[in-house]
């Protein structure tokens, strides 16, 4: 019995991401109307999500036209097998949000007694960056919304 179209995909995605060395879970999933591949990180730099994203974007074979309801085939292949979605998903670890969190108390102005622990930190709302910790938490994280300033600290290149 030969594997699943969206077996195939996960095994050639997985492959590829073991042999840049990087620890990720990748599954796939069928379901009435379509399929998928999710890959889970953990840690993750933002140019190292950029990179996975960019290879596995070729894996899908269209999107979804939300303004007419739709899925529109606009990348079909058939050099490769491909399925309906795939999903790149980067989870920061409790160590990693601790460590942003205390990048946070020694970045922005007005952080004097907020608490030590990320744990307690959750919806500490700050004005200096406009949000509740865990939105920040998260910005920082990802990279995004102009917020690189985590990762550069780190020595790590957008």
């Amino acid at each position: 019995m030969s594997k699943s179209t969206h077996a195939q995909t996960a095994a050639m995605i997985r492959k590829h991401i073991k042999s840049l060395g990087i620890k990720a879970q990748v599954t796939s999933d069928s379901y009435a109307g379509g399929n998928s591949v999710r890959v889970s990180l953990t840690d993750e730099t933002p140019a190292v999500c950029a990179k996975i994203e960019e290879y596995v974007n070729q894996f899908q074979y269209g999107s979804f036209n939300g303004m007419q309801d739709l899925y529109e085939y606009t990348n079909t292949r058939n050099d490769i097998p491909q399925v309906k979605y795939v999903f790149v998903n980067n989870h920061a670890s409790p160590e990693m949000r601790q460590k942003i969190w205390d990048f946070m108390k020694g970045y922005y102005a007005g952080m004097e007694g907020c608490p030590a622990d990320v744990k307690d930190a959750q919806n500490y709302l700050n004005p200096n960056f406009g949000g509740y910790a865990d939105q920040e938490i998260w910005r920082l994280f990802s990279g995004g919304f102009g917020r690189e300033d985590f990762w550069l600290n780190q020595g790590v290149s957008k």
